[in-house]
């Protein structure tokens, strides 16, 4: 499947409701959006979400929903692999546990093992934990990292509510992680330099390999256009680059469809990234999808996490690099060794 704006077709004809979760605004708002689902009432969203030896594979087609209190865990801290563009409080909160789109490499698949998604519903709880914590410091937060936000909001609209929070609180960075191309999202979207689109971009042959159900690279062009031209400063993130056959020639070329095709005055900054994943993740990846070229790759493990060698890692990052200085500064280009190296 692909599109620019996400199909819901076979998706969610059953919706499973915590008990806790009954009569909250954001449960009866995806429940009028899906009116002939079968909604079944459970204690836990754990009862489905967790339970033990689900099939991805079987599931990707027909998922669930499922409405849930969050009740711990609301704001975690950033982890270590991840870019925090020089932000000291470098945040990521769970609003929805899973994604969507169908990435063949997604650390979510190794972490979870199950297609099904949770929203939680309790957004308040989350703003209100969010509050607290800029009262001790400012927070760089980001949004949809657990998760694809942008092409749920039609359905939750929790990213006009996170806009709307984060113009209103001047110590809040908020980044919202994205591959979906609904152009329409960003036009409803109050705007403010402290809300970061941030889409990312793969070269057609990646997306059509690995990146099953999202959008072509044109469409997802299309979409950083449309924010900038809401006034937003959007981010470009390169993450993963893979080692494909003919991998320089294939960046190469789409660095230069990006750059010409949005101009690089409205770009706020970029990230270059390589396939990382920890060993637990990767094990059971390999056991899930065992005809997969990028999960199943021969990478080294090194520190507890899966990725290319120390010299490729280097070389594709310092190759990155080089071609999107022709277009941007190079302090605008954040990469993972620039960060291990702060």
């Amino acid at each position: 499947m692909r599109s620019d704006s996400l199909s819901f077709n076979k998706q969610f004809s059953h919706i499973y409701i915590e008990e806790d979760a009954a009569g909250f605004p954001l449960t009866e708002r995806i429940c009028s959006f899906f009116p002939h689902a079968e909604k079944i009432f459970v204690q836990s969203y754990k009862e489905i979400f967790s339970r033990p030896r689900q099939s991805y594979s079987a599931q990707v087609s027909s998922r669930s929903l499922i409405l849930a209190v969050k009740k711990d865990g609301l704001i975690y801290e950033g982890s270590v692999m991840c870019h925090d563009f020089d932000q000291r409080w470098f945040y990521y909160c769970t609003n929805v546990l899973n994604c969507i789109y169908d990435c063949e490499y997604c650390w979510l698949k190794g972490m979870y093992g199950t297609a099904n998604l949770v929203i939680f519903v309790n957004t308040d709880d989350f703003l209100k934990e969010t509050e607290r914590l800029l009262k001790e410091h400012p927070v760089y937060l980001c949004l949809s990292y657990e998760n694809d936000l942008v092409p749920l909001e039609n359905m939750t609209g929790l990213l006009k509510e996170w806009a709307e929070f984060t113009v209103s609180h001047p110590n809040l960075l908020t980044e919202i992680r994205t591959k979906c191309a609904d152009r329409e999202i960003w036009k409803r979207m109050p705007v403010s330099d402290r809300v970061i689109p941030a889409f990312t971009l793969s070269p057609d042959t990646v997306i059509s390999a690995y990146e099953h159900g999202t959008p072509d690279l044109k469409k997802r062009i299309e979409a950083v256009n449309t924010a900038a031209e809401q006034g937003f400063h959007p981010r470009l993130c390169f993450d993963p680059v893979f080692a494909v056959k003919d991998w320089q020639k294939l960046y190469t070329e789409m660095i230069k469809e990006v750059m010409t095709n949005t101009g690089p005055e409205i770009i706020r900054d970029v990230s270059i990234g390589t396939f990382r994943l920890s060993r637990d993740y990767m094990k059971k990846m390999r056991r899930a999808f065992p005809f997969s070229a990028c999960v199943q790759y021969p990478y080294t493990l090194k520190n507890g996490y899966y990725g290319y060698d120390d010299e490729l890692r280097k070389t594709i990052t310092e190759f990155m690099t080089n071609e999107l200085m022709k277009y941007i500064s190079k302090d605008k280009i954040y990469t993972l060794e620039d960060d291990a190296n702060e």
